[in-house]
């Protein structure tokens, strides 16, 4: 599990800012299967994970699943499609593992304005994190052949393999799980 200091030191906070962020903090544990975020909500907080694997799924009628993406220690998001839009969560946010995070709602660091100056530092650098995923994701699934995919999603998450199932990577490249078992047949052949 991750040291409480890990984001003063990611967010170059003095430890003025962190100790006011981390007087508004609130722990949470997750059990797997457990749902953070369900669709049709509109979450405002910052959520911190401390231990653990989450995924944000849009889920289909027919039960079939979307991975949008994988969050895991170390990550600090918030949602930011309700925080920007005010438009409910297309997506669910559940526990792949027992997962340990730090809660904060968004309302105290925008409260803080001008007397917390790490606030726009931080919210920014949260901001260009998710378009980076967004950008990497976007062309992952633009550009690539499906094998292509499961190549990069190898080489850029190896800590993810063995911790999600093959279905939810399948879910995650945007192919089927029958796909993705052809297309590691075919790289263990080599």
């Amino acid at each position: 599990m991750l040291n409480d200091d890990y984001w003063l030191d990611a967010w170059g906070c003095d430890s003025a800012d962190w100790h006011y962020i981390q007087s508004r903090l609130t722990a949470k544990r997750l059990v797997p299967g457990e749902i953070l975020w369900p669709v049709g909500s509109c979450p405002d907080q910052l959520v911190l994970v401390r231990s653990g694997l989450l995924k944000a799924v849009f889920p289909k009628e027919d039960g079939r699943e979307y991975i949008k993406e994988f969050f895991w220690q170390g990550d600090a998001f918030f949602h930011y499609y309700c925080h920007l839009s005010q438009a409910p969560s297309p997506y669910v946010l559940t526990a792949l593992e027992p997962t340990a995070l730090y809660l904060l709602p968004l309302a105290c660091l925008s409260q803080a304005g001008s007397g917390f100056p790490a606030y726009e530092r931080i919210y920014l650098e949260l901001l260009k994190t998710q378009l980076r995923f967004k950008e990497e994701k976007e062309a992952l699934l633009l550009t690539l052949s499906p094998g292509e995919r499961y190549r990069d999603f190898r080489a850029r998450f190896p800590h993810l393999l063995g911790r999600v199932a093959e279905h939810q990577i399948a879910a995650y490249l945007g192919i089927t799980p029958i796909s993705l078992s052809r297309i590691k047949r075919r790289i263990n052949k080599g």
